[in-house]
């Protein structure tokens, strides 16, 4: 991090809001992940911390998240949440899921909240 730069903590209400103040190098050493879809569902920005922690090292930036990249996540209790959000207008939503990541399963804290400009952030903190 840059001097007088903090991380924000993943229960920040703004958490978004405060990630796209960070540069891209502080974004990608956050403790949890962080994921920028376009209103496409593309993917804009994936985090290096979300590399590491999700084990998934492709290239991800370009690919469609939840078809390419997370298809395990294109279900009710996950996207199905956040197209409910997105047609009640508000997208800011937290909830668990239970993630099948390339090692094993795993318990997430997921955050989705509107991104400026268009499309949404997906911060995910596993459980240990």
């Amino acid at each position: 991090m840059t001097a007088g730069a903090s991380v924000p903590d993943f229960d920040e209400p703004q958490l978004a809001k405060a990630v796209e103040r960070l540069t891209p190098e502080e974004v990608h050493a956050l403790p949890y992940g962080a994921v920028r879809l376009d209103a496409e569902g593309t993917v804009t920005f994936y985090s290096d911390a979300e590399r590491r922690l999700s084990g998934y090292r492709k290239d991800v930036v370009g690919r469609t998240f939840f078809t390419e990249i997370a298809p395990c996540m294109n279900n009710p209790g996950f996207k199905g949440r956040i197209d409910k959000a997105l047609a009640a207008g508000k997208l800011d939503i937290a909830f668990g899921f239970t993630g099948d990541m390339p090692t094993a399963a795993m318990d997430l804290d997921v955050r989705v909240q509107s991104a400026t400009g268009g499309g949404c952030w997906i911060f995910l903190r596993r459980e240990v």
